[in-house]
């Protein structure tokens, strides 16, 4: 088998509960030879393998079928593409393809997994590790701790620390799907999302799909929320308050930003941005309206309050001046103005 491959790491993949704490979370963890511990199989991880003056480009996905919950390594070389259970049999098999020979590449390395680096890139963010213990042929807690005999008046569970509120919080938070901008294009991840925060607070054949294609397509990273989400609605659709927040949910969890500067009760219209530094750019934002730079009312809306002093102003203009060469304003409506207001929005003296 061939050594020392040259491995650079694209993307870093992603933490999916159902599949890394889920029934199938064995298939999703792996032991690190080089540190004698466990790290996550992510989702969505791909590296790129130089070999031959060729760049082979691995990604981990998930099967079909029987094997839906499966890791299964995509491997591509150009035009050819090769799918397999086996991360070694993936790139063996495309290396094959491309030149035509036989050679057996490591998939451990093709991913990455033996360089220091890379690992610990791979368990950042990993608060928790499925443990297993066995004795005989029982492997949950209860029934391996009760057959070894030792300190009988303590469950398995209490030994575990599963009934830690620390513990018992960290497993909730991995039971919240979630994912970055770069797992857009994982159709699996994304249906984990809306299945959780979405489904079953709208209508079962809106096109949530096609929202995050059109927005991942897009060259501009921010969408006016509302109007975005009514292109994958029937027309005259009206959205529920529970409903409009069960989206906010999800794009939160998808990793995008409400930068939305003003309050719900200055303006109905909210940004949303996709970017990885959304914190800092809602920040930056806020700082550009507090300074008059942004506006909350668009230019092709009609704004109430600009239509009313640009009439006001029209009227006073047509207003004949009276003997004392002044123009009289109604007291009904003046009464309710500060002189300074009337002055700035009249643009008179």
């Amino acid at each position: 088998m061939v050594q020392n491959l040259r491995v650079t790491l694209i993307k870093p993949g992603s933490i999916v509960s159902e599949l890394h704490y889920g029934p199938y979370s064995f298939y999703w963890w792996i032991f690190s030879d080089e540190n004698k511990t466990l790290f996550p199989i992510r989702l969505g991880q791909q590296t790129k393998v130089h070999i031959n003056e060729v760049d082979f480009i691995l990604t981990i996905q998930t099967g079909s079928g029987n094997s839906k919950l499966m890791p299964m390594y995509c491997c591509q070389s150009g035009l050819h593409v090769v799918t397999e259970s086996s991360s070694t049999k993936a790139i063996s098999t495309a290396y094959k393809n491309h030149f035509n020979t036989s050679t057996r590449y490591s998939g451990y390395q093709a991913m990455g997994w033996n360089d220091k680096n890379i690992l610990e890139t791979l368990k950042k963010d990993v608060d928790y590790i499925p443990v297993t213990v066995n004795v005989g042929n029982c492997k949950i807690p209860d029934e391996a701790w009760g057959k070894s005999g030792q300190l009988e008046k303590f469950t398995g569970i209490q030994l575990f620390g599963l009934d830690n509120p620390i513990t018992t919080n960290l497993i909730q938070q991995h039971r919240i799907p979630k994912c970055t901008l770069d797992d857009w294009n994982n159709e699996y991840i994304l249906e984990n999302l809306f299945d959780y925060h979405v489904k079953r607070r709208t209508l079962a054949n809106a096109n949530w799909k096609y929202f995050f294609t059109n927005w991942a397509e897009s060259e501009n990273p921010i969408i006016d929320f509302e109007l975005f989400l009514h292109a994958i609605y029937p027309k005259g659709y009206e959205f529920s308050e529970r409903e409009l927040g069960a989206w906010q949910t999800m794009l939160k969890a998808a990793g995008a930003t409400n930068i939305t500067p003003w309050s719900y009760e200055e303006s109905q219209y909210q940004l949303w941005m996709k970017s990885p530094n959304g914190e800092a750019d809602k920040v930056a934002f806020a700082a550009l309206y507090q300074s008059g730079f942004l506006t909350s009312t668009p230019k092709m809306t009609s704004n109430a309050t600009q239509k009313f002093w640009m009439c006001f102003e029209r009227a006073l203009a047509n207003n004949k001046k009276t003997s004392d060469g002044k123009r009289h304003i109604l007291s009904i409506i003046s009464n309710e103005f500060t002189y300074e207001e009337l002055k700035q929005n009249l643009n008179v003296i």
